[in-house]
């Protein structure tokens, strides 16, 4: 259940995340997003990036990445190429919005996206009313085969002005990751307008960013 030392953001509390022990690990029960409700051809350049001023949280770097026009995409959660798109190839989307979570240890991350609407989009609830999609949900070590990226975006050409609040949540270890870094980057109206990093202990969930359209 969501702690209530997060709720002074004024975001309404989760609900309780349904738990069941497999061997070495927990299993979550997940919600499946059908194919049909994802848009594919979704234009980003309708929201206008220029006057997007993110307000990062205490303990969250921001971080200046290089990127190279023409480069090769890596499914790292950052944009390699320079064009707006974060990781596009490897199985995620983009849209309008796209905020994209990454990290490098065994752990499982979850990615939490408030929007101005007051829905939380996660593995718990993937999609939106607004149009925001979690498209890709990764489990780490505890799930053989999975990744280390999740990611969010609009499959809407215009998403809803206001506060869309970025929270990270260590769900667990796996018995193996321990204190992790973790990256996040985001995308409004085709261009990158950040990406940031902070460590986070097991259990732990923090705010990284307010996102103001």
């Amino acid at each position: 259940m969501r702690s209530s030392s997060l709720l002074s953001l004024g975001v309404a509390a989760l609900a309780t995340v349904s738990l069941a022990s497999t061997a070495g690990c927990v299993r979550r029960a997940r919600t499946v997003v059908t194919t049909e409700q994802v848009r594919q051809d979704v234009p980003a350049q309708t929201v206008q990036a220029p006057q997007v001023q993110v307000q990062v949280q205490a303990g969250v770097s921001t971080v200046g990445v290089q990127c190279v026009q023409g480069s090769a995409e890596q499914c790292n959660g950052l944009d390699d190429n320079c064009n707006g798109a974060i990781d596009e190839g490897c199985g995620w989307q983009s849209g309008a919005i796209q905020i994209t979570l990454a990290w490098q240890t065994g752990a499982d991350i979850d990615l939490y996206v408030t929007d101005p609407s007051g829905f939380t989009i996660s593995y718990q609830d993937r999609q939106s009313p607004t149009g925001g999609v979690l498209d890709h949900d990764a489990r780490g070590a505890c799930v053989p085969g999975s990744d280390t990226i999740e990611n969010v975006y609009w499959n809407t050409p215009q998403p809803p002005s206001g506060q869309y609040m970025i929270e990270l949540h260590y769900w667990g270890d796996c018995g193996v990751a321990g204190v992790t870094p973790a990256q996040v980057s985001i995308s409004v109206g085709g261009r990158v307008v950040g990406t940031y990093n902070v460590t986070l202990s097991p259990g732990q969930r923090l705010p990284v960013a307010m996102l103001p359209i």
